[in-house]
């Protein structure tokens, strides 16, 4: 056998595939799921991406009161001024942002207030320089759901507008890797 035809039969070994792969890219690519969706009562299993530097880190503002819970900031610039409820502390009634690992915006009241997360935070200081990503799993008791709140990610980022936030306190937590 000569170069020439070895060279042949590679190029068509290359081309075969090729076409194997654009064709099994078309074919056997999946449907995109439906986005999941809770409903107001519902209990739910969320998977929540933390590092423990969000129990600082995390804000909202939002003017109103949702079911006697609050957010941080009423507005941009002010913080929430309203006296928390008789017997109870402003942190237990505070919303602050969360994601799922699914991309779901959750707002949450005392998350690093479960048993779980306190024990991470012990371990893992929210003010140490380097955190490892991790992943609360809870139960998710859904109160409702915001048509638009204002977020920021970091204690000195940029506010952002968010769309569609689903709230409600969680129970049960467990962590695993993120």
């Amino acid at each position: 056998m000569d170069s020439a035809e070895i060279q042949k039969y590679v190029t068509w070994a290359v081309v075969g595939l090729f076409v194997f792969a654009l064709y099994s890219e078309v074919a056997y690519k999946r449907p995109a799921s439906a986005p999941r969706t809770f409903t107001e009562g519902q209990d739910v299993d969320v998977a929540i991406t933390l590092v423990t530097s969000d129990a600082r880190n995390l804000a909202c503002s939002h003017p109103d009161e949702l079911n006697g819970r609050h957010f941080e900031y009423a507005t941009r610039t002010e913080r929430w001024s309203k006296p928390p409820a008789p017997g109870r502390n402003a942190a237990q009634d505070m919303l602050a942002p969360y994601k799922t690992t699914d991309d779901i915006l959750l707002l949450i009241p005392a998350l690093f207030g479960e048993t779980a997360l306190r024990e991470r935070l012990a371990i893992d200081p929210p003010n140490s320089p380097e955190h490892i990503r991790f992943v609360a799993n809870c139960k998710l008791h859904v109160e409702g759901k915001l048509s638009e709140i204002v977020v920021r990610w970091a204690t000195n980022g940029e506010w952002q507008t968010q769309n569609n936030a689903w709230y409600g306190p969680v129970s049960g937590c467990w962590l695993s890797d993120g």
